[in-house]
């Protein structure tokens, strides 16, 4: 949870006259402007939603608690003066309030009980949650428990408080499941830059990486050349330990797979009818990539320390904390972790900056910026008022890019924590650029079986003749369950 900042936000509460609704109330479907006051403020997105009163129904949701994946909190009782917390706390207090709804959050003491729950209650035809985050969503899909979005008429998809690239790439025959939303603060927090150390960059006398950036000339060469430079084994013993410096600090299993996602491969691409195709058999772009990142990595040549795979003597903790332990230490040039991490470095005394994952060479059109577990909102396929859920999801994602995201953006990350206007222009550029790889989402089956074989001898041909068959399997049982459901 991002700390202890202030915002400072003018809500403006509109009551509009209603109706009372029950649970079995069919909704005006009229949506026209005029439904909505409209602020004329350019810092107000509106929704267009019909006047309703919902009487006081209980909007119930079912999520994971918080951890080093996300921010899942999806109601606040009061304002306590942190940041997300009380923009969290005013988005629903005005949707409440509008609506004449009341919002439950069911937490869950880890991020993999929710999906037992959720299974259990949809098999049961049981009306316990309205929606819920899901990590296993995919294999929800497939078994029929999830509403598509085209069931939710009040969703509007095209609107700007949704992450339409990331949510149309999740389709498949032309239906949506998951909801990526602005509500969705854990699709922020796992997005994976880079942070860099600027005492060691002036100590090695290196290039000014923001003008890299900006002239587009930061590529995998580059990255590779400056991590090579910035690797020292300081004490001299002839030993590479978590004492030494290396030019790269990061967790193996997020860290390889973002150098196919962000030279803007996808593992898994669609055809004319948006069915699922694996894009991995003969894809020369995709191993010409992952061949030049096990050299550089894995070569003779020691750039990168990877807690979980190496001898952790000096730290404590998870493997995402010694990598931040060894960063603030000055161990490292780069370190790759989520957004959500930024906060946590706080108490670094040398300034770093952020910066995007570099392009895979300087032909690359943009800048592509994966996000590392975003969970998205679900709505069991039995709910027995999908109008009434769709209101509230659409009034939500619209209130929370009013209320969380500049929270989130533009208090907690660029006023405290990033240490320099460059990083604040930098974080714009990476929210604006976010792009997804299918074959993320099919981890077991596609995702993993890459990266072991790029950690790994590198016959990528050969792990495709033998995992080939399983990673078509798994898009063939996706394609044909969305195409049976009724």
């Amino acid at each position: 949870m991002l700390k202890k900042y202030l915002l400072v936000l003018l809500v403006l509460v509109v009551l509009l006259p209603a109706c009372a609704a029950n649970d079995n109330t069919t909704i005006n479907e009229t949506k026209s402007a005029a439904s909505e006051t409209v602020d004329t403020s350019p810092q107000r997105f509106t929704p267009n939603l019909p006047q309703i009163d919902l009487g006081g129904y209980e909007f119930r949701a079912l999520i994971p608690e918080d951890n080093i994946y996300g921010t899942f909190q999806f109601s606040a009782s009061e304002e306590t003066g942190d940041t997300v917390n009380d923009s969290i706390y005013r988005r629903n207090i005005y949707v409440e309030e509008k609506y004449n709804v009341v919002f439950k959050e069911t937490a869950c003491e880890n991020y993999q009980e929710p999906t037992g729950l959720f299974e259990k209650s949809v098999l049961a035809g049981s009306d316990d949650f309205d929606i819920s985050t899901q990590l296993d969503w995919i294999y929800q899909t497939i078994k029929g428990y999830v509403l598509p979005a085209d069931k939710l008429p009040y969703l509007d998809l095209t609107q700007p408080w949704y992450f339409r690239d990331y949510t149309n790439t999740f389709s498949v025959a032309n239906k949506i499941f998951a909801v990526f939303s602005d509500e969705c603060a854990s699709v922020y927090d796992a997005i994976q830059p880079l942070y860099f150390n600027k005492k060691l960059i002036t100590d090695y006398n290196m290039d000014n990486l923001y003008d890299l950036v900006n002239s587009g000339a930061w590529t995998y060469d580059k990255f590779f050349n400056m991590s090579r430079d910035a690797s020292n084994d300081i004490d001299g013993d002839g030993i590479m330990t978590d004492l030494d410096h290396y030019g790269i600090l990061a967790v193996r299993d997020g860290f390889l797979i973002e150098f196919w996602v962000c030279a803007g491969v996808q593992t898994v691409i669609k055809d004319s009818d948006d069915l699922l195709i694996l894009n991995v058999d003969g894809n020369e772009k995709l191993f010409g990539i992952l061949e030049k990142v096990r050299q550089n990595l894995y070569g003779a040549d020691k750039i990168w320390f990877a807690p979980g795979q190496e001898k952790v003597s000096n730290y404590f903790g998870d493997v995402y904390d010694v990598s931040r332990q060894q960063f603030e230490n000055n161990q490292g040039l780069f370190l790759s972790e989520r957004v959500r991490s930024i906060p946590l470095l706080r108490s670094m005394d040398a300034d770093f900056g952020i910066i995007p994952f570099p392009k895979a060479d300087e032909n690359q059109s943009r800048y592509y910026v994966h996000t590392n577990g975003g969970w998205p909102k679900v709505v069991p396929a039995h709910a027995p008022n999908p109008e009434r859920t769709s209101i509230i999801m659409e009034a939500l994602a619209a209130e929370s890019r009013n209320t969380t995201v500049p929270a989130l953006k533009e208090v907690a990350l660029k006023t405290k924590f990033a240490r320099d206007n460059e990083s604040a222009e930098m974080l714009d550029l990476i929210f604006d650029n976010v792009f997804v790889d299918w074959g993320m989402a099919f981890w077991r089956e596609v995702r993993n079986p890459i990266y072991e074989e790029t950690a790994g001898k590198g016959n990528y041909a050969s792990m495709v003749a033998s995992k080939s068959a399983g990673m078509e399997k798994a898009l063939n049982d996706m394609n044909e369950a969305v195409i049976n459901l009724k």
